[in-house]
């Protein structure tokens, strides 16, 4: 899983309709900036109690070296209060949601982690939602059997649309977790050599 693998994965062109779509910038170690974007398939959601959510976007591609061979790209953002548009005051550094941004091909990956700001609204069957990631902030987190790191210090924003389906992003988050094990104390517990 080198990181022309990744990059070639993640320089496709955007859809025109709406779709669930990041944009990427890395700010590498050496002063660089590099740009990314890439659009998901799936995108799902599931709600809580208090209208907080789960969000999980999926992408599923061969790689283009090896067709039998594939890189999933899973993000998963988890809000802890939601803002109301129009009335919420937006700011730059406003935070409400935790995000983690996973690669995989087979048992190797590489996982990013931080937070940013999520807006999403309902549509009125309750069954897709709507909305944008204003801006989230990502470090690497962890290498899982020897995965590479593509980003340095990523900045993502998106726009997304997700269907309701709770079993799906639970499943999601569980085999996710599963992959990538930490205790407490944040060190990786899975089989991987970080």
């Amino acid at each position: 899983m080198g990181q022309s693998l990744f990059a070639a994965l993640l320089l496709l062109p955007a859809c025109g309709a709406k779709t669930t779509s990041l944009r990427i910038v890395d700010h590498r170690a050496d002063g660089r900036d590099v740009w990314y974007h890439e659009t998901f398939d799936e995108c799902w959601f599931a709600a809580d109690a208090e209208g907080n959510i789960d969000l999980v976007l999926r992408r599923e591609r061969p790689v283009p070296d090896d067709p039998s061979q594939s890189i999933l790209q899973v993000v998963h953002l988890r809000s802890f209060w939601k803002p109301i548009p129009g009335t919420t005051v937006a700011q730059d550094q406003q935070i409400n949601a935790s995000v983690r941004y996973l690669m995989l091909s087979g048992r190797v990956g590489a996982s990013f982690e931080g937070a940013g700001s999520v807006f999403f609204r309902a549509k009125r069957d309750r069954e897709r939602l709507e909305g944008e990631i204003e801006l989230a902030q990502l470090l690497p987190r962890t290498r899982l059997n020897g995965g590479r790191m593509l980003f340095d210090r990523a900045e993502v924003s998106g726009e997304f649309v997700a269907r309701r389906d709770p079993r799906r992003v639970v499943r999601m988050i569980n085999e996710l977790d599963g992959l990538f094990e930490f205790d407490r104390a944040g060190t990786q517990t899975s089989a991987a050599a970080p």
